[in-house]
């Protein structure tokens, strides 16, 4: 049982952490991921070469 608490208490810290410190990547409505999808696979593909 000891270790299940200290699980439980080690999972909510982390959610914490997360909620202060953690980084938002969720794009917006008017987001233009296709364009940055493209533009890193052209790029990459460029270095191949």
């Amino acid at each position: 049982m000891p270790i299940l608490i200290i699980a439980f208490v080690l999972f909510v810290l982390l959610d914490i952490a997360a909620m202060l410190w953690g980084y938002d990547s969720r794009d917006g409505i008017d987001s233009a991921e296709w364009v940055r999808r493209q533009e890193w696979q052209l790029s990459h593909l460029a270095q191949e070469d």
